[in-house]
């Protein structure tokens, strides 16, 4: 299969981020902002490009760590980052950081990270990740792109336990989502298992995918898709695949926009991980069919000089630029599998 291409503009990317100054400390004290960084780390990493990741991870322990959450420098109370998504969904960036540093082996940055995402954000009913703080007394929200990254944190560190409880939580979104309407997947769910359904519309983006509407966050769906198929290579519990092919099946039924959107990217790479999971060879030629597609949308946007989104902001252009490099890597590895 023709993945070299992926590979190809992955190592341009990184070669982009290096070049553009993430390791040097005049880029920095201009950029203190955590979401020019956080993603690098891995994107680093998977190029083998270990000196650099390991010292863009010194950077953010040194400027933005405290008791294992990562707060940007200079920022309001209550913010992580001038991006406001990472405000939103706080343990997003966490995430990142920590499987980037376990990856890297630097326990000194991993297990703070994974003790603060693990006590705060985890539901211990719902075995799912809230958008907020977990709270014993004040109600809390359940959500579908939090819980697919928590349950890939818990795998990173060896906990199958919570990572199954993740996969179960993914299973239930489904499961009702399915129940209702087939062209809307509802992101959000309450400590009493009933999906969010009603919400301001300027929240609509985040709270539900509508599959007859243009330009989705597809990545919502897109990451429990990656994770849950690699739940069931760790597990061999087949259910975990079959809930991945639902949602799959529900990507595969968005408006075609799903197909040359930058906020697909992790359908791509959910697909390929799909394509590598299932043996029935109809189904892994559909889902390389989808992976391919958008892969090869996502290497279309690139510019000469490797990064991609140039026309937007550079913290977007940068933060866009580190994670694409990683899912274009991760789905040539995938299809390469399938």
């Amino acid at each position: 299969m023709a993945t070299d291409k992926y590979l190809t503009a992955s190592q341009k990317a990184v070669d982009c981020l290096v070049k553009t100054g993430i390791c040097r400390p005049d880029f920095r004290k201009e950029h203190t902002d955590a979401a020019f960084y956080f993603k690098s780390v891995t994107s680093l990493l998977l190029a083998g490009k270990h000196k650099e990741a390991n010292n863009v991870l010194d950077h953010i322990r040194d400027t933005c760590m405290k008791d294992g959450d990562f707060i940007s420098p200079g920022v309001e109370v209550g913010q992580k980052s001038a991006n406001g998504a990472y405000n939103e969904f706080w343990a997003y960036a966490n995430g990142w950081i920590a499987m980037g540093a376990m990856r890297l082996q630097r326990f000194d940055v991993a297990y703070p990270a994974y003790r603060y995402i693990q006590e705060k954000f985890f539901h211990p009913a719902l075995g799912g990740a809230t958008v907020k703080p977990y709270s014993k007394t004040e109600p809390n929200i359940v959500e579908v792109l939090s819980t697919a990254h928590l349950g890939m944190v818990f795998m990173t560190f060896g906990d199958l336990d919570k990572a199954l409880k993740c996969g179960e939580t993914l299973k239930l979104f489904t499961k009702l989502n399915k129940e209702g309407d087939p062209n809307t997947f509802y992101l959000r769910m309450d400590d009493k298992e009933k999906l969010v359904t009603d919400f301001p519309a300027e929240a609509a983006a985040i709270c539900a995918v509508k599959a007859t509407e243009p330009n989705q966050l597809y990545f919502f769906v897109g990451y429990p898709i990656a994770f849950l198929a690699k739940l069931y290579a760790a597990t061999g519990n087949e259910s975990f695949r079959d809930c991945a092919e639902d949602i799959l099946d529900f990507c595969m039924r968005c408006d075609k926009s799903i197909y040359s959107f930058n906020f697909s990217h992790k359908v791509g790479w959910g697909a390929a991980c799909l394509a590598a999971a299932v043996s029935n060879r109809d189904k892994k030629e559909k889902y390389i069919q989808v992976a391919t597609k958008i892969a090869d949308y996502l290497v279309s946007l690139q510019s000469d000089r490797g990064s991609f989104l140039d026309s937007g902001p550079e913290m977007d252009n940068l933060d866009q630029t580190a994670e694409i490099s990683v899912w274009l890597r991760e789905i040539a590895t995938e299809l390469d599998r399938a």
